[in-house]
């Protein structure tokens, strides 16, 4: 299971569950990090539209908050089961992208599925930029759909 801290390089990541209080930071590191991909993809269908979707889809049972030298950077969610992980979310706010904090998270979810012997999945659009992060990290293509792909990283 992902610990609630994450060591690599002398980069230190704290994960702490998300509370109720931390409904609006997620939304607002959601909207920080994908507002242009929904823009791109489908247009911008109102703030009161796209706040209710975001509040829809968002599950704080499984979501933890990233934590960097004491600062809120973003949030992840995993979900776990007997059949598989699945990162259903990760965001980090722009400030703190391209430091390597989603490579070092997403390497000890990889590591704690392959202990497990499960796969690790995950689905993201296909013009986020992160896919490039992916492919670099072994997951491989098993679903592609009109905007989205679906990938998988099998434990070895």
């Amino acid at each position: 299971m992902l610990v609630d801290c994450v060591e690599d390089g002398g980069v230190k990541i704290n994960l702490r569950p998300v509370t109720n209080a931390d409904r609006a930071f997620a939304e607002r590191v959601y909207f920080e990090t994908q507002r242009w991909i929904i823009e791109e993809l489908f247009g911008w269908r109102g703030d009161d539209l796209e706040r209710a979707k975001f509040a829809e889809s968002f599950d704080e049972r499984n979501a933890k908050v990233i934590v960097l030298d004491g600062e809120d950077c973003g949030w992840l969610a995993v979900l776990r089961s007997t059949h598989g992980i699945e990162l259903s979310s990760i965001y980090i706010v722009p400030a703190k992208q391209g430091q390597g904090l989603g490579t070092i998270l997403i390497v000890a979810l990889i590591d704690e599925a392959a202990s497990a012997r499960l796969p690790l999945t995950l689905s993201t659009a296909k013009i986020n930029p992160a896919r490039s992060l992916y492919d670099r990290l072994g997951f491989r293509l098993v679903k592609e759909e009109e905007y989205k792909v679906y990938l998988r990283h099998d434990a070895h």
